[in-house]
């Protein structure tokens, strides 16, 4: 579990502020007030208690200009006036300011946009007021400042808390703070020398409005346990019909939060701690009760990214955040997300760099099994991570889930991680999700780019995938990192048997170094591609390659161990290259520029596809030589060197359409042929209707292919009448010729085969006309059961019958039935009618 010593009454104040009586405020008050005056005069304490109150009609409401505290428990209020200010410390003083759990901040204005078109839209600006501040400081202040309240500012260049100069104490807001107007800032701080705490709920609303932004450093950490959010927008949700929407309902916001300085002791978005104890109210020990603790949520609706991270020309560096185990600097257990809400506007999530200045994140980025960073957007491109020049950090390490979902347009790109040309990161670790959407067949979707090439390593035990674009286009990409010249290494790593099997979905694509593809578990659906270096694509344990792998020029490896799996086709480039096959593992395929191939199957199974020339073959430990007949799939492995099989190897042959599958077929044709006698056949998958047998010469491997005879396949003589037309009719239906070539079993055969004869094996006769005579017995039955009631009378009667046939010269059959009848009778005796039922 983790504990983040950052809470309110955990920070220790820098400066130690000596006791005084206070002066309070019980009653309405419409004169602003001083500390250096408020006591007749001289200094004090300043308490506004709940029923107290400080409404001036304008300037500033509380100025702390004496070292002393301002406690607002009641209401400050300035309404319709301009660069109006709710509590000011003065440059310099030293005190503490708290607007408490029950205090209110109200600078507002009676303005309000109207319908002015009559078109059923708002329009007009948010406010037409300008520089109003919630709480402000002049210059450098000493002490806390905590906000548990509620702020409520209207106008254009407002905010509801904007520090003038440092900081030297905690900042802690968890209360409730909205800004309307035009650069709307809903905490704004410099320099901090302390700790700071962002959680309850900061809203910011209007063009380029921002909801927290630290400007200067800070030499603490910073805890975000809030929701932060941002947008110029008048309708975050998009309304049903857009069409009357006006240019002032769309305008952009900033940042959601904005970090522009060094953090000394990290950033971490949190969220409150499991409830592993019934005694332990706190149990991450950051005094604050858990149960009252948030979750992050830093969110934008709009095109700007919802939290940035670095300066346009400073540089910025983000420390470790204590108490983690990682020694990371940024930790990201909440949430992070960017909505472009409206048709066409770009989304991002988290930006790190990019600006100019240089960004240095120290030990890494992590996110969290509860975390997760996301960007949505409504017909543009979506990036949710953007990790850009001039940012540097060792590792991003995701447990949680990093999302990009975009449009659906040739230009949208849905990127979940994108590492941009002048950034420095070296390891990707994954154990969550990772993934990109695209909204159409389009569209481009992007789980990993690396376009700086300095990523060395992506290690995955979790998801990543991409998906959305049309599937046989080269647009699904899981992991791009073509930029990188000095070789990569992808990891796919085994997890414990109950959990999940690790994936990637979407194409691999490396650069020119020695790159390695390393997939111990799990799948992988896409196609690879390695660039000229010396590359391997290795499998093991239970994993699957199901796709394409491309090589190109330089000595390429494959080797596949365990019980792994490959479909799919390997273009091996040309180069001297390499596959063993080792395990119970199969590879089943086809090559290309394989020329100077060596293979060596150990136990395993090498099933290829087509014609394929390599340089040698090596068959050991039972090992098997899988060929498929028929067509152009027809196997004709042609080795340039030799190719040897050694005791115990085998040959498992299968067919593909019946057209071409008849007759003798060359499977390997080598240079030097050695132990072909130690092959034996297994037809076992060869189809019911086909024998085949196996045989060789100096040079070839031949496997002989011949249709069975009536007799062989037990056909009786209605069958083996029809058996000629019907086997003449498989190669015009592709359906019903894949029926067939799937059968093994004769009984399952010769039914399959029935279905395409004539009924006429007297079945279905038999069963009506036994039904028939054993109910027609009950009438010539004299003693039959009679029920007589006067003028009429009635009788019931059932029956049952069963016979068979064996099968012969038709198809044999069993059949059985039963009935019952009800008949009546009425005077005379001969009207007489009847109900029979069989069942």
């Amino acid at each position: 579990m983790r504990k983040y010593l950052l809470g309110s009454t955990c920070l220790l104040a820098v400066v130690s502020i000596p006791a005084h009586a206070e002066t309070k405020i019980e009653t309405a008050t419409t004169s602003p007030v001083r500390t250096a005056t408020i006591k007749s005069g001289a200094a004090d304490d300043i308490r506004i208690t709940s029923a107290g109150s400080v409404k001036p009609t304008s300037g500033v409401a509380v100025t702390l200009d004496s070292n002393n505290q301002v406690v607002n428990e009641g209401t400050i209020e300035i309404n319709n006036a301009d660069n109006a200010t709710g509590i000011l410390a003065n440059a310099g003083v030293t005190g503490s300011i708290t607007n408490a759990a029950s205090g209110k901040i109200i600078l507002d204005e009676s303005y309000s946009p109207t319908d002015a078109d009559n078109d059923g839209d708002i329009d007009g600006p948010f406010a037409t007021g300008t520089g109003r501040t919630g709480i402000a400081t002049a210059g450098n202040y000493t002490g806390n400042i905590t906000n548990s309240g509620s702020i409520t500012i209207e106008g254009n260049d407002s905010a509801g808390i904007r520090l003038g100069g440092k900081l030297t104490g905690n900042f802690v807001h968890d209360g409730k703070t909205t800004v309307l107007g035009d650069r709307a800032l809903g905490v704004g701080l410099q320099d901090v020398d302390g700790n700071v705490r962002l959680a309850g709920t900061i809203t910011a609303q209007g063009a380029d409005a921002v909801a927290a932004r630290i400007d200067g450093s800070v030499n603490g950490a910073v805890v975000v346990q809030g929701a932060l959010s941002a947008t110029g927008y008048r309708y975050s949700t998009a309304p049903a019909d857009t069409s009357k929407l006006d240019a002032d309902d769309l305008l952009q916001g900033g940042p959601a939060l904005s970090i522009e300085g060094n953090v000394t002791g990290g950033i971490i978005l949190a969220v409150p701690p499991k409830d592993n104890s019934s005694t332990d109210n706190d149990e991450d020990d950051d005094g604050i009760e858990d149960a009252k603790e948030g979750s992050a949520l830093v969110r934008s609706y709009g095109a700007a990214p919802a939290m940035r991270i670095g300066d346009t020309s400073d540089a910025v560096t983000i420390g470790a955040v204590a108490g983690t185990g990682t020694g990371f600097g940024l930790v990201i257990d909440g949430g992070i997300a960017g909505s472009g809400v409206y048709a066409g506007v770009n989304a991002t999530g988290l930006q790190v760099g990019g600006l100019g200045g240089a960004v240095t994140i120290d030990g890494g980025i992590g996110i969290g099994a509860t975390g997760s960073v996301k960007a949505a957007s409504n017909g543009g491109s979506a990036t949710a991570i953007r990790f850009g020049s001039g940012a540097a950090t060792p590792e991003i390490r995701n447990a949680g889930t990093i999302e990009a979902t975009g449009g659906s347009s040739t230009a949208s790109t849905s990127t979940a991680l994108m590492i941009e040309a002048g950034a420095d990161l070296g390891i990707i670790r994954n154990s969550g999700t990772i993934s990109a959407k695209a909204g159409g067949n389009d569209a481009t979707a992007i789980a990993i780019v690396d376009k700086s090439g300095g990523v060395n390593l992506v290690e995955n035990s979790g998801i990543i995938s991409a998906t959305g674009a049309l599937a046989t286009s080269d647009r699904n990409v899981a992991i791009d990192l073509s930029a990188s010249n000095a070789g990569v290494v992808v990891r796919q790593t085994a997890v414990a048997a109950s959990a999940k099997a690790p994936s990637i979905t979407g194409d691999v694509r490396f650069g020119g170094g020695d790159d390695i593809f390393d997939i111990a578990d799990g799948s992988m659906k896409g196609n690879s591609s390695f660039g000229s270096g010396s590359n391997q694509l290795k499998l093991s344990g239970d994993a699957a390659y199901t796709g394409k792998a491309g090589f190109g020029a330089g000595t390429d490896s494959v080797a596949l161990a365990g019980t792994s799996v490959f479909n799919g086709n390997i273009d091996f480039g040309g180069g001297a290259d390499m596959m063993t096959l080792s395990g119970t593992s199969r590879f089943s395929g086809s090559l290309a520029n394989s020329q100077g191939l060596a293979v060596t199957v150990s136990g395993a199974t090498l099933d290829v596809i087509g014609t394929a020339q390599i340089a040698s073959l090596a068959v050991t430990d039972n090992g098997i030589l899988g060929v498929t007949l028929g067509g152009t799939t027809d196997t004709a492995l042609q080795v340039s060197g030799g190719a040897s099989f050694a005791s115990g190897s085998k040959l498992s042959i299968k067919l593909s359409d019946v057209q071409s599958a008849e007759g003798d077929h060359v499977v390997v044709q080598a240079g030097t042929l050695t132990g072909a006698s130690n092959l034996t056949a297994s037809t076992t998958l060869l189809p019911y209707l086909y024998k085949g047998s196996l045989s060789a010469n100096a040079n070839q491997v031949i496997v002989s292919v011949a249709r069975k005879n009536a007799t062989e396949l037990e056909l009786n003589r209605s069958e083996a009448s029809g058996f000629d037309a019907a086997y003449a009719a498989l190669s015009k239906d592709q359906d019903v010729e894949d029926i067939f070539l799937a059968i093994g079993d004769g009984e399952q055969f010769r039914q399959q085969l029935q279905q395409m004869l004539p009924e006429h094996e007297g079945g279905l006769f038999e069963n009506v006309t036994s039904g028939s005579r054993a109910l027609a017995r009950f009438l010539a039955d004299p003693k039959g059961p009679f029920k007589d009631e006067g003028n009429w009378g009635y009788w019931v009667a059932q029956a049952g019958w069963g016979t068979s046939k064996g099968r012969g010269e038709t198809v044999g059959y069993d059949v059985g039935g039963w009935a019952y009848r009800l008949a009546r009778n009425t005077r005379p005796a001969s009207a007489i009618s009847a109900l029979r039922l069989p069942i």
